[in-house]
């Protein structure tokens, strides 16, 4: 897979929204899949003035959705663009690589374990194209940072599904994983069971941003539910492992796009630098005693 600097072009923005400097290649074929995306890539305030700086990458998943109302599924972005931008002028600065769904088959490439009347479960297709194509062409393509400890993973829902198991099937690549109100409930009790275990045995490191509404799924109750249990559930795990995690419960969160842009602000600004903040002074032995 091949991505030409030259053919990443400016994106227009219809909404009239500020999205910063956002461009796309279009029409590319990922391997493995058997169909054809526009690739969404944010890049910093002033890139083009610093071609020395090199940057972390931030991979999302339902590309349409991250930036330009105009082009998602329900009329509401991520608000990715602006947020980033905020992130910048603060100091933290990255670059945003969005891959969109596919358009009929979502649930297929975003699960590993087929739900047993919804269906899916060709996570490690979409696993190997983002591993073994598209990661290498974007670090061929722009100046990226491109150690596990600069390449985090997120998306929402589904998108928090496949986030999990990249985290945890490709540990040397994506080194933080971002779980937007996660679906554990698509694919099921084995999904949960892969990550407890890989926790117990202390072979998963990084950083986990995890978050649940209190409104996940309002007119299916026990699905609700199983949104708030299965991410405490994996909450308690993380926590047992010793591994970074912010976790975030919103009472009135819904399923929806515009709480994820709530969240996602401070979520980007953790994992990819709030997570390395230095102690506070009084953390320091030299000042323990000060009173």
């Amino acid at each position: 897979m091949l991505l030409d600097p030259a053919d990443l072009l400016p994106v227009h923005c219809p909404d009239g929204d500020d999205h910063g400097d956002l461009r796309s290649w279009r029409d590319v074929e990922l391997p493995g899949l058997g169909r054809s995306a526009e690739i969404y890539a944010w890049l910093p305030p002033g890139y083009q003035e610093r071609p020395e700086e090199r940057y972390p990458v931030l991979y999302l998943h339902d590309g349409h959705n991250l930036f330009l109302r105009s082009r998602t599924f329900e009329g509401a972005s991520w608000d990715v663009g602006r947020a980033m931008t905020d992130l910048a002028a603060d100091g933290i600065r990255g670059i945003v690589v969005g891959i969109p769904c596919h358009p009929e088959q979502r649930s297929e490439e975003y699960t590993q374990y087929p739900h047993p009347e919804r269906g899916g479960g060709r996570a490690t297709d979409y696993a190997t194209f983002l591993v073994e194509h598209l990661k290498p062409a974007v670090d061929a393509a722009l100046p990226t940072l491109p150690g596990p400890e600069h390449t985090v993973v997120a998306g929402s829902s589904l998108g928090g599904v496949i986030s999990a198991y990249l985290w945890l099937e490709h540990q040397d690549v994506f080194g933080g994983a971002g779980l937007f109100s996660p679906a554990f409930w698509w694919p099921g009790e084995q999904a949960l069971t892969d990550l407890e275990q890989a926790l117990a045995t202390g072979r998963l490191r990084g950083r986990v941003h995890l978050d649940a509404g209190g409104h996940e799924q309002p007119d299916q109750p026990d699905i609700e539910r199983a949104y708030v249990e299965d991410a405490e559930r994996l909450l308690r795990a993380l926590r047992g492992a010793q591994v970074p995690v912010r976790y975030v419960y919103d009472s009135t969160a819904y399923h929806f796009e515009t709480a994820w842009a709530d969240r996602f602000p401070a979520a980007a600004a953790w994992l990819l630098q709030g997570y390395a903040a230095s102690p506070p002074f009084f953390a320091d032995p030299a000042h323990q005693g000060d009173g």
